[in-house]
């Protein structure tokens, strides 16, 4: 691999959001495991919420994050429910969408879950220049998405995005 565009001791700061009608920060288990993982790595959080699944709240989240954040991680509302608005959301402010993080989190969960990795519509986008993540509501695969994907290409991603 050409490391050539990787930078050394990159610590980025990431804003955590979770979409959900039922969880709370006190019981939202996919967002502290995120959180726990980009501090583990050496990175910061410097914003976290836990919002309804709407598209205006969720666009108005990212907007309000977007500045103080190299990367915005959101989990829940990838799913294929009526609830799950996250990409639609995110997909109506991005520049372009990172198609190929889709692909690779798509083979990587069918290594993990099997045949159900297609009801996820996980994928990432670029606002304002910056990278947003949007992964499943689950704990494994929102922590499958963080290690073994985007803290693996943060450093390059955000290389790239200044260029």
């Amino acid at each position: 691999m050409n490391h050539s565009h990787r930078i050394k001791n990159f610590h980025a700061n990431f804003s955590v959001i979770t979409c959900s009608s039922t969880r709370t920060s006190e019981n939202d288990d996919s967002g502290k495991g995120i959180i726990s993982a980009i501090e583990r790595a050496g990175h910061r959080v410097v914003n976290y919420e836990v919002i309804n699944d709407d598209v205006e709240t969720i666009r108005g989240t990212v907007d309000a994050f977007i500045k103080s954040s190299d990367a915005i991680i959101i989990t829940g509302g990838t799913g294929i429910t009526k609830r799950d608005v996250t990409i639609e959301a995110v997909r109506g402010i991005a520049e372009y969408e990172m198609t190929g993080f889709s692909t690779v989190f798509s083979i990587i969960s069918f290594r993990d879950i099997g045949t159900s990795a297609i009801m996820s519509r996980s994928t990432a986008f670029i606002v304002k220049r910056k990278p947003v993540f949007c992964l499943p509501g689950s704990v494994s695969g929102a922590l499958l998405a963080v290690e073994s994907i985007i803290l693996e290409q943060i450093d390059h991603i955000h290389h790239e995005l200044q260029r």
